[in-house]
């Protein structure tokens, strides 16, 4: 097996197409991953200008057998295997390909490879490694059998929690503060996204192998969402005019796509228009609060929410590293449900 890089449009489509074929008919895919894959493929944003980028394919003969994005983001020390994709039983031709990559990490002196990131925390994370319903929206899937590959390194866990939203609400109790919960206003659209953007490195910035960010980030990121997203899906919390917390929540747009095949923006905006209301379930994207005001803030930016989801279904939450005891803790206390679990393979050279 030769492993090549990835440069022209020719070879950018063949790596594209072995992606589709790999998950088509998949009943737990849903392809609005591809659309950060794209993103990233074509540097098609300032963040993924900002950061190297290395696409390869492993191939044999005209076959190919595994896929694959190398990043280094200039601000971390470690290189990442993003979208690692590759076909059933090649172990060899998958250790070929580590040996390949260890060596172009140590070329850039970096000390650890991190398996399962994709570009930054706000991409999703994680290979699939308990997985009985299809990904939400803003969350990967991978086939199950990507483990047995990386299963000898070290294993950073991560997991989803769910409950109804009928559960929740007696857990939360809204206490009286002088933190004010306001919605994002979409006609200061980019004034609101650096606000957001602010914030999430001032609290979620904390969290296991998180990146800052630079201005403009989350503008890129949420900028093609606006027709999807409600000012009341991303809300924020405020004391004496600064933003001190934030919560992100939407319906799970992926329960009403097609599985198993790739749709484009538009497809997913007619089947948005015509069937958004069959959504049953709410992905609950993030939320971080500044230490001096969490515990009330933070309940009362999850009550916020409450009242918007009662006709749901069911909430579900974005990843959670097992290694954040706060996080997971108060996981379990609301949520209360392991809903799917995902793993981060480390490697240290």
């Amino acid at each position: 097996m030769q492993i090549v890089s990835v440069k022209t449009k020719k070879e950018k489509k063949i790596f594209k197409t072995f992606r589709k074929n790999l998950y088509k008919n998949d009943p737990y895919y849903v392809s609005t991953v591809e659309f950060t894959v794209d993103m990233l493929l074509n540097k098609e944003t300032d963040f993924a200008r900002s950061i190297d980028i290395h696409p390869v394919m492993g191939i044999e003969g005209d076959r190919i057998l595994l896929t694959s994005l190398l990043i280094h983001n200039p601000k971390d020390d470690y290189l990442q295997i993003a979208f690692f994709e590759a076909l059933e039983n090649i172990h060899a031709e998958v250790n070929l390909f580590m040996d390949y990559v260890k060596e172009f990490a140590r070329k850039l002196n970096l000390k650890k490879i991190y398996v399962g990131l994709n570009g930054h925390l706000s991409y999703g994370v994680g290979l699939s490694v308990d997985m009985s319903c299809p990904n939400t929206f803003d969350s990967t899937y991978t086939k199950l059998y990507y483990n047995q590959y990386f299963d000898q390194y070290k294993t950073h866990d991560l997991v989803a929690f769910s409950n109804t939203p009928q559960e929740i609400v007696p857990s939360l109790l809204f206490k009286e503060t002088e933190v004010v919960i306001r919605p994002i206003n979409f006609k200061n659209f980019n004034e609101e996204m650096e606000r957001f953007r602010v914030i999430c490195d001032e609290t979620i910035g904390t969290t296991f192998l998180y990146s800052r960010t630079d201005k403009g980030h989350f503008r890129d990121l949420l900028e093609s969402m606006t027709f999807f997203l409600k000012p009341e899906n991303i809300m924020f919390a405020e004391y004496k005019g600064q933003v001190v917390g934030f919560v992100f929540w939407h319906p799970d747009y992926n329960e009403i796509l097609k599985k198993g095949k790739y749709s484009n923006l538009i497809e997913i905006a007619v089947r948005y228009t015509l069937f958004k209301n069959k959504i049953k379930k709410v992905k609950l994207n993030a939320i971080g609060v500044n230490e001096k005001f969490r515990g009330i803030v933070t309940m009362n930016l999850l009550s916020a929410v409450s009242k918007y989801v009662q006709n749901y279904e069911k909430i579900e939450t974005n990843f959670v590293w097992c290694n954040n005891k706060k996080s997971m803790a108060i996981n379990k206390l609301i949520m209360k449900n392991i809903e799917r679990k995902f793993a981060v393979y480390e490697i240290e050279l």
